[in-house]
């Protein structure tokens, strides 16, 4: 199946040093290239690289976005020159395995003018119903205290607080394959990090520990059931007190019961205003500001559908007030609308669906009613993606192919 991956972010290109940021999400460019890689946990392409500026870089002037798979130019790569202010690579497909490590990179010619930029790109699994949840953190590991990160964005910070990294599942599947990877060895054995997926504030079998002198590993054994409307956070413990303090990337599969679906994932600790109407990315990071400015939370969509959107509060709104939560799709509301009211803490938009197509920018907005309590939000949503008639996978059928196997 064909999973869109939605980033931006609201931070400039640097126009003289090449720099680098996550395929899912966004976060400031840095010329660092681990503090933006991804784990790929299961097998595919990728492909369908899309890139808009919120203007040209100007005449004699560009930049070129390629993604970078374990650490190395792919052929999916795109250039936005001159008067331009959008690229598409739409022929090359990269294959990537389970444990590739993945993310982009942009590059200047030329001193173009600083502009923001908004990407998605598309993962197609060579299994039905298959699709990719990537997270991780510029931030050191603690080596003593346990804390907890979010399951996909671009950056997470960690703290001990468990709730400012919920993040809320808008649809049932199930989620396997962890894999992990450090910047750097955890120290002397028997030091250690050990990294579990929670559910409902509960640990469960999908684990992974890391030990030096290692820096990768994964759990390809257990799988987490989860339906829609469970709570879902990351939790990382020091073993033995390292005494390195590395920072962490992972990956999980989350397969879908309805093949099609894949789960975009976000959430903020930051309060949402009790009296205007304000923005936030699809997904991003627990820090997230919620904004009155909503091209400053832009991330860019392609062709998909998206349905089934749960939010989760920190604090009811109180009784006759409520938030109301809107997709916003080319910066107009959708059809996709999920409420919380009164004594309530959750909600989600029910059957209602909207469509994205190529180039469309994506964000979330929020408006209160009734001065409602102060509370953070976390929600989750579906992009559903029709898979091809016939054909579990047809990237598997056209890889069997070329091997000549069919």
């Amino acid at each position: 199946m064909e999973q869109v991956i939605f980033g931006g972010y609201y931070n400039t290109l640097d126009p003289t040093t090449t720099e680098y940021n996550s395929l899912v999400g966004g976060y400031s460019w840095e010329s660092v290239e681990a503090y933006f890689t991804k784990l790929v946990s299961t097998d595919g392409v990728i492909k369908n690289l899309r890139v808009k500026l919120n203007d040209s870089p100007g005449a004699g002037k560009k930049y070129t976005f390629t993604l970078m798979i374990n650490g190395n130019p792919s052929a999916l790569t795109l250039e936005i020159a001159d008067a331009a202010t959008s690229g598409a690579d739409t022929t090359h497909e990269i294959d990537v395995v389970a444990g590739d490590t993945a993310y982009l990179r942009c590059a200047p010619t030329g001193t173009p003018t600083a502009r923001y930029a908004t990407w998605t790109s598309m993962f197609e699994g060579d299994t039905a119903k298959e699709s990719l949840i990537m997270g991780g953190s510029i931030s050191s590991l603690s080596s003593t205290s346990t804390e907890y990160a979010q399951v996909m964005g671009a950056h997470t910070g960690y703290t001990t607080n468990e709730n400012n990294f919920r993040q809320v599942v808008p649809t049932a599947g199930t989620i396997k394959n962890l894999y992990v990877k450090l910047t750097a060895d955890p120290g002397t054995s028997p030091d250690a990090y050990r990294f579990t997926l929670r559910k409902g504030g509960a640990s469960q079998t999908l684990t992974v520990t890391i030990t030096a002198d290692n820096t990768t590993g994964n759990d390809t054994v257990h799988e987490v059931a989860v339906v829609a409307g469970d709570i879902l956070t990351l939790m990382i413990e020091p073993l033995n007190t390292p005494s390195a303090t590395p920072a962490a990337y992972w990956g999980m599969t989350f397969v879908a019961d309805t093949d099609g679906e894949s789960i975009i994932l976000g959430g903020s600790v930051q309060s949402l205003s009790a009296s205007a109407t304000w923005y936030n990315y699809f997904t991003g990071h627990e820090g997230n500001l919620w904004i009155a400015t909503e091209a400053e939370h832009y991330q860019l969509g392609q062709l998909c559908t998206l349905k089934k959107l749960y939010v989760l509060l920190s604090a009811a709104p109180g009784a006759g007030k409520s938030y109301t939560f809107t997709v916003r799709i080319a910066v107009a509301d959708s059809n996709v609308v999920a409420t919380v009211a009164d004594a309530a803490t959750t909600g989600n938009s029910g059957a209602l669906e909207d469509t994205v197509v190529n180039d469309d920018y994506v964000d979330l907005e929020s408006t209160p009613a009734g001065t409602p309590a102060a509370a953070a939000a976390y929600w989750g949503l579906v992009s559903y993606r029709a898979p091809p008639v016939g054909a579990k996978s047809a990237n598997m059928g056209s890889k069997m192919v070329a091997a000549g196997l069919l």
